[in-house]
């Protein structure tokens, strides 16, 4: 995974104060797993966020033993559960629905550009103004779009601050080009390519790692009381946050796994998708 923005993150929610994310962006290396991470300083999870793509869907048997375990749950012990997904807080919205997943509390949308509260399923307009003014999307597409294999992604893909594209197995210099050619037009966006294949241009305060440090702050959860799950690049950002714990399911990409597995706060699960996500929160006392 990629993420070009010209700018340090700021995690201020919560005690993030204490660090920034990390600004390296490492394409190979050995993949090591972690089997144990320090646990007799660790505080009790209150807050669980997800991907859901490859991470709680991709084996419908996994899902509806997550789905089972999660509402297995004492309400009164159970932390609570954001997805933070690619998809739009609708599409997230009617896999509940469909019972693919148990009701989460709120939903981060559109790679960080999207947050409704879960069980009101209101859209919380304070985020939206977080984010800032709309993007361009004819100058991000003159851009872009005379990029040789670059294809716009559907509509259903698209808002107002975020705008996708389909560009595969591009080489990492080919995506810093493009990140040039973004601010060179005067655009203040951050560039985020993930799974080798999907560009997407988000406002500097996007991100699935942005979006999710502004509800900690606004629920008062510091982040040594957050776990985050996910297996693509995309959710790199929520893994950089400071002091956060994370589970890596097992069939993660590589653009992933070679970031985060070196550092003992994450835990590299053997199980895949939602399986490694019980795994990983068996390992941290959240499940049973």
């Amino acid at each position: 995974m990629t993420r070009i923005d010209g700018s340090r993150d700021n995690w201020s929610a919560g005690e993030a104060g204490r660090g920034h994310g990390t600004r390296s962006f490492p394409m190979d290396g050995p993949i090591l797993r972690t089997t144990e991470m320090g646990r007799s300083r660790s505080r009790p999870v209150r807050l669980v966020a997800s991907d859901i793509d490859g991470t709680l869907l991709g084996d419908d048997a996994a899902a509806a033993r997550f789905r089972s375990t999660w509402e297995a749950l004492a309400e009164g012990e159970r932390p609570l559960l954001i997805y933070n997904s690619a998809r739009s807080s609708e599409d997230i919205l009617s896999l509940v629905d469909a019972n693919l997943l148990p009701a989460p509390d709120y939903v981060i949308g559109g790679v960080g550009t999207m947050m409704t509260e879960g069980r009101m399923r209101t859209r919380m307009e304070a985020f939206i103004e977080e984010l800032g003014p709309a993007l361009d999307p004819a100058a991000i597409a003159a851009i872009i779009g005379s990029i040789e294999g670059a294809i716009l992604q559907v509509a259903a893909d698209q808002n107002p601050h975020k705008a996708s594209w389909h560009l595969h197995d591009a080489e990492q210099e080919r995506i810093h080009d493009i990140a040039a050619r973004l601010r060179s037009a005067g655009l203040d966006v951050k560039l985020i390519y993930s799974s080798r294949r999907d560009i997407d241009i988000l406002p500097r305060t996007g991100g699935k790692g942005s979006a999710l440090a502004w509800i900690c702050r606004e629920l008062a959860v510091d982040l040594d009381e957050v776990v985050v799950a996910g297996d693509t690049g995309n959710d790199l950002e929520m893994f950089e946050m400071p002091l956060v714990r994370g589970v890596v399911v097992a069939n993660a990409l590589a653009e992933l796994c070679r970031v985060v597995a070196q550092d003992r706060r994450h835990y590299l699960a053997r199980a895949s998708h939602a399986d490694g996500v019980i795994e990983g929160l068996r390992h941290l006392g959240v499940v049973r």
